[in-house]
């Protein structure tokens, strides 16, 4: 594999394009290949396995709606491993891409992963369609990325500020992951928090999936001690969930970070976070939120649990139904245009506006994301065994209810 990375770009484009469409010279069956790039492994490697089952599914049943229709059109899905950073994610959509043939790849997971690729596929008419990246880092207009599913943290942001107003939290101490998307994250709670009257701001960063957090928890506890002097202070974690687990491991010795309210981004709302007591009292006791995209259903969403259970043996986790639907949107995508990349970039939207998911209809704006957003506010359940929806944010009216 290190070896494909070092090849010359002229000689990487020759092999790309050399790739063909397969056809089954018994059955005259055209094979087209898709691709996923997802993380395996590091702190969102149990997502990347549960998205790639996803997809898995929607090519499955593709085939058997194409087979059932008398349609001599298959697809087959090859996986690589982003390993859950930029440089992973590239080298991940380059070997699909030069060892399929694969115009559409679905993925990558996180923004930092997605604009890792992000240059490859816009130089090589590559399109990727990412289900869960929402960094703002990633609203570029007019390239090859359509983030189809999850909206951007432009709402998240404006949907966290509200919710840290409402309770009279005068001062915030964020713990970031450093990375676009908490960055990006952090500078637009910092703006819309100042813009509606909020106090000061601390902002403590890590980087991903460190073995050891305890400095970093640490640090964060006295920036809660010094806030607190002047005013109502909570935690915002923006963490992801194996990098939150170490992060809670800490926290529960602190009498200073238990004794103040957490907020915390989506991916944290997870009954796997609430497998440990301790944690999971913790967090109850801090009255802990999450904004996460909102319980909505569609027909098809009792469907594709169902379907995604009898195929794999368990119910799918969270976010799993977004690269469902991404893959179908990738699928739709490659039939109308031939598996030709330069054109699939200008039919996605198209195709994603006319899309209905299991969840949520997909709608894109002029960066290619998603423009529809409806979060659910999600706490910890009375009985510690999941997270309950307590509020929601409505994007369109820029309004957040609480039900508390």
């Amino acid at each position: 594999m290190r070896k494909i990375l070092l090849m010359s770009m002229s000689v990487l484009l020759v092999a790309i394009f050399v790739v063909p469409v397969s056809v089954s010279a018994q059955d005259d069956v055209t094979v087209y290949p898709i691709g996923a790039a997802q993380p395996f492994s590091g702190p969102l490697g149990s997502f990347g396995e549960d998205f790639v089952r996803g997809i898995e599914l929607a090519v499955a049943q593709m085939n058997d709606e194409l087979a059932n229709a008398g349609v001599p059109i298959q697809f087959e899905l090859s996986t690589a491993d982003t390993e859950g950073t930029p440089d992973g994610a590239l080298e991940a959509v380059q070997t699909l891409v030069q060892t399929t043939g694969a115009q559409v790849i679905v993925g990558p997971l996180s923004t930092s992963e997605v604009l890792g690729a992000k240059q490859f596929a816009d130089d090589n008419g590559i399109v990727i369609i990412a289900p869960a990246s929402s960094g703002v880092a990633g609203a570029i207009p007019g390239d090859n990325v359509f983030r189809v599913m999850n909206p951007p943290d432009t709402f998240a942001a404006r949907a966290f500020s509200q919710i840290a107003v409402a309770r009279g939290y005068e001062n915030i101490a964020i713990l970031q992951l450093d990375d676009p998307f908490g960055n990006g994250l952090t500078a637009e709670f910092t703006r819309n928090f100042e813009a509606a009257g909020g106090g000061e701001i601390s902002v403590i960063t890590y980087v991903s999936d460190a073995p050891d957090l305890s400095p970093e928890v640490t640090a964060l506890s006295a920036e809660v001690a010094s806030l607190s002097e002047s005013g109502t202070t909570a935690v915002f974690c923006i963490c992801f969930l194996a990098d939150a687990q170490k992060i809670l491991q800490n926290a529960l010795f602190d009498t200073v970070l238990g004794s103040v309210e957490w907020m915390g981004i989506e991916n944290l709302a997870n009954p796997e976070l609430l497998a440990d007591e301790a944690v999971a009292d913790f967090l109850r006791n801090a009255n802990f939120v999450s904004v996460s995209v909102a319980d909505n259903s569609t027909p098809l969403t009792q469907k594709f649990i169902d379907d995604f259970t009898a195929m794999h043996g368990s119910e799918p986790g969270p976010f799993t139904n977004f690269a469902f639907d991404a893959a179908n949107i990738a699928m739709l995508s490659v039939l109308v245009t031939d598996n030709d990349g330069e054109a699939m970039a200008s039919m996605v939207p198209f195709i994603a506006n006319h899309y209905i998911g299991t969840q949520v209809q997909t709608f894109l704006d002029e960066n290619g994301d998603q423009a529809i957003a409806f979060y659910g506010l999600r706490a910890v359940a009375p009985d510690e065994a999941d997270f309950i929806e307590i509020g929601r944010y409505d994007g369109s009216t820029d309004t957040v209810t609480l039900n508390e």
